[in-house]
């Protein structure tokens, strides 16, 4: 009596997962990709998107109906056929790749469900970005004046204890075809903010720099530290920094 009640309690424990085993898609070996990967090589990132068309044979002796098809990316879509597909007919699956601002290598999976969605088929498309110079507005969006951009306003840090440290990345970018000396006053001028004091830019160059802040005390109200860039010997907008309270009073 005892062994049956194991064996029970075993079949019990193991029937959620054969259900799930069940409801699981499988591999469809019936429904053939003229390919599973296809190479773009490498494409322009000015030149859009790119697509390409898998051809899928239905091999079997009945029809086949694509479900829906699944890239996982926002920046792969596809479109298929809606009829489904006699046997010893084709049916087509257009695969999309937007490269817009993905520079670099990529690979995405495409997943093609069948029927009621219980089998599927894998597909890929690969390739390299070319990528190309945006505006300099697109990150770099806030004009403080005489050609220099900047990406924040504001630098907002967070409340930082005794000790702790916090980076963030300003960009900045000359939009102007002269060279570009840039000099950071400090108002109040203090030394808790650590960033360069000055930067030279070529003709439309673009840089990335650190602007990091230690607290060397706590302090339990929030604090504000402009910085004002002169270029040219003009005084532009300031760069506004906010460094929140590290403890609210009586804490």
């Amino acid at each position: 009596m005892e062994k049956v009640k194991r064996i029970c309690f075993v079949w019990l424990a193991l029937l959620p997962l054969l259900v799930l085993a069940q409801q699981e898609p499988t591999f469809e070996k019936l429904l053939v990709p003229d390919r599973k990967v296809f190479d773009f090589g490498t494409i322009q990132e000015k030149d859009g998107p790119v697509s390409h068309v898998f051809t899928l044979k239905n091999t079997s002796d009945k029809p086949i109906a694509i479900s829906e098809v699944s890239a996982w990316c926002g920046c792969t879509t596809a479109q298929f056929d809606k009829r489904p597909i006699r046997p010893g007919q084709s049916g087509r699956v257009v695969v999309t790749f937007n490269p817009s601002h993905r520079p670099g290598a990529f690979s995405k999976e495409v997943v093609v469900l069948l029927g009621d969605g219980s089998s599927y088929v894998r597909l890929w498309v690969k390739g390299t970005v070319k990528g190309m110079q945006h505006p300099v507005t697109e990150d770099h969006p806030y004009h403080y004046g005489s050609g220099l951009y900047m990406s924040h306003r504001v630098l907002p840090f967070r409340a930082l204890k005794k000790g702790e440290a916090q980076t963030i990345k300003l960009r900045l970018a000359n939009g102007t075809d002269r060279e570009m000396t840039i000099d950071f006053l400090r108002q109040p001028n203090n030394r808790i903010v650590q960033m360069p004091e000055r930067i030279v830019l070529k003709p439309q160059e673009r840089r990335v720099v650190d602007v990091s802040y230690r607290a060397v005390r706590e302090y339990p109200y929030r604090r504000r530290i402009d910085v004002v860039p002169v270029v040219g010997g003009k005084r532009l907008e300031a760069l506004r920094l906010t460094l929140l309270p590290s403890k609210l009073p009586g804490k």
